[in-house]
């Protein structure tokens, strides 16, 4: 759900200095536009080649296999990341900042600027996902033909999808750096001004985020009728507060389900189209209880506290980078005039290495057994909490009688886990394959029963992942309080 390469390129961008130096001019200007063109088209055609060529397989076979599945993901993945690299490529080897801002005198132009750096990304993101778009619908059964406007439409939807979990970001930094810092210069040359401003804009985009979902993603509202009226249900038996339950149009591509919103006023559900369609009212109330899983443990709120903190960490450390000037200059061989480039390059690598640790091996972990504690939440939603189950009594069908969710039974994990392998077929997701944040689909099934045979078991978990919480937070805090004694007393000096 996140747009992480949306995310690195936005940092590739504007959080690293780039190449220093006199604008380029004349060839050397058309030079550099020329290759950045040429490295966009390179990979919008390899994109369209890997879903046509997938495309073309599946159509010749009959049907996707399994081995056609993953191979078309790996590849899609690594397109994905190819896309990354050739953005960072322009913008430290071909000086695309420079070109923008200096060369075409663009600096300056409130949120202009920013949008013409970042424009190649934009571009190359929709030739792949153009050109994987033929691969996708191959791979799930659907028919590629079709007039161009089904596919302008996907488009469409992607990118709207895609840019507004990232505008409430812009949007708040764009106001940081051109409104309060002409408006308050002396604010920014304080030791703990870019720290503060990150917590406030963490807050602020927690706060904003849910209404630009709202409003920029392709949505509805679930009309009314016997699926809202059991979800509606499920939500005053678990004291679950929401603003509204929507539909999500994903051009029936993705079968998936998400809640936004920290505060209940400004609070979503969404499901997409897909995955209405696929699973039954039963397996859709699970999904929903999963959902709600994520609000009743409090995981929204901790994923903010925890990207915050990661990114006043980073920015605290910031001048450890300081450096590294003077270790690349010893470097034998090294040509001096592209000792700026190099050096951001470096920091970029550093920086985006120590954020990719962070988030694998912390994020990851602590991700995987929030999914887990959702996943027990949502067995709940449709379990009956009967010790003789089955039979199994269909409580969510019934109106409100109270009952509040406080165990799993059998037939709750069996359609929760149902649940689950039809969004992973539907998706094209081999069950066995592992995720670094979700864990791997047969993991959360095998998990959810032995905890149906065993309820008692239950409980030691939710300790575990209290402490795991309580403990990620500590030691975080303690380590941002240390980066900022440091930092302070460096400013002081």
């Amino acid at each position: 759900m996140i747009p992480i390469p949306l995310l690195v390129a936005l940092f590739l961008a504007f959080a690293v200095d780039g190449p220093t130096g006199p604008p380029p001019t004349g060839a050397e200007l058309a030079e550099a536009v020329f290759s950045v063109v040429a490295g966009g088209l390179l990979v919008v055609g390899a994109s369209l080649l890997l879903g046509l060529g997938v495309a073309w397989r599946v159509g010749r076979r009959g049907y996707a296999t399994l081995r056609m599945r993953r191979r078309f993901l790996i590849f899609s993945r690594g397109l994905n990341l190819a896309t990354m690299a050739v953005f960072g490529w322009m913008i430290f080897d071909r000086g695309w900042p420079g070109v923008v801002l200096d060369a075409w005198g663009w600096r300056g132009a409130v949120l202009v600027d920013d949008l013409l750096v970042i424009a190649p990304f934009l571009l190359m993101q929709l030739g792949y996902w153009w050109g994987t778009y033929y691969g996708e619908r191959a791979v799930q059964g659907l028919s590629i033909a079709g007039s161009g406007r089904a596919v302008a439409r996907h488009l469409y939807l992607r990118e709207r999808q895609s840019l507004a979990l990232i505008l409430p970001i812009v949007s708040l930094f764009v106001i940081r750096n051109d409104v309060i810092g002409r408006l308050w210069p002396a604010w920014e040359r304080t030791p703990w001004a870019e720290p503060v401003d990150l917590a406030v804009l963490g807050v602020g985009i927690l706060l904003i985020s849910p209404l630009f979902v709202r409003l920029a993603w392709p949505t509805r509202p679930l009309p009314d009728g016997p699926l809202r009226r059991r979800l509606e249900t499920i939500a005053l038996r678990s004291g679950f507060r929401f603003t509204d339950v929507l539909v999500w149009d994903t051009d029936h591509l993705m079968v998936n389900a998400c809640v936004t919103g920290v505060l209940p006023q400004f609070r979503y559900v969404l499901l997409t189209d897909a995955l209405i369609e696929a699973l039954s009212p039963q397996e859709i109330a699970a999904v929903f209880g999963h959902e709600a899983g994520h609000v009743a443990h409090r995981h929204l709120p901790f994923y903010l506290f925890f990207f915050v903190g990661c990114l006043t960490l980073l920015t605290l450390a910031a001048p450890l980078f300081g450096g590294l000037e003077a270790w690349i200059t010893s470097v034998p061989g090294l040509d001096l005039d592209s000792l700026p480039t190099l050096q951001g390059i470096v920091e970029s690598a550093l920086a985006l290495g120590c954020v990719g640790i962070i988030f694998w091996l912390v994020f990851g972990q602590v991700s995987r057994r929030f999914e887990r504690q959702a996943d027990v939440y949502g067995c709940k939603a449709v379990s009956c909490g009967s010790d003789d189950c089955p039979p199994h009594l269909d409580l969510e069908a019934l109106a409100d009688d109270g009952r509040p969710i406080d165990r799993v039974c059998p037939t709750g994990v069996r359609i929760f886990a149902d649940a689950l392998a039809t969004v992973a077929r539907q998706n094209g997701i081999d069950p066995e394959t592992r995720s670094w944040r979700h864990g791997s689909i047969a993991s959360r099934i095998a998990f959810l029963q032995r905890l149906a045979a065993a309820p008692e078991r239950e409980a030691a978990f939710q300790r575990h992942v209290r402490r795991v919480r309580y403990g990620l937070a500590a030691g975080l805090l303690a380590v941002i309080g240390l980066a900022g004694a440091a930092h302070w007393m460096g400013m002081i000096r």
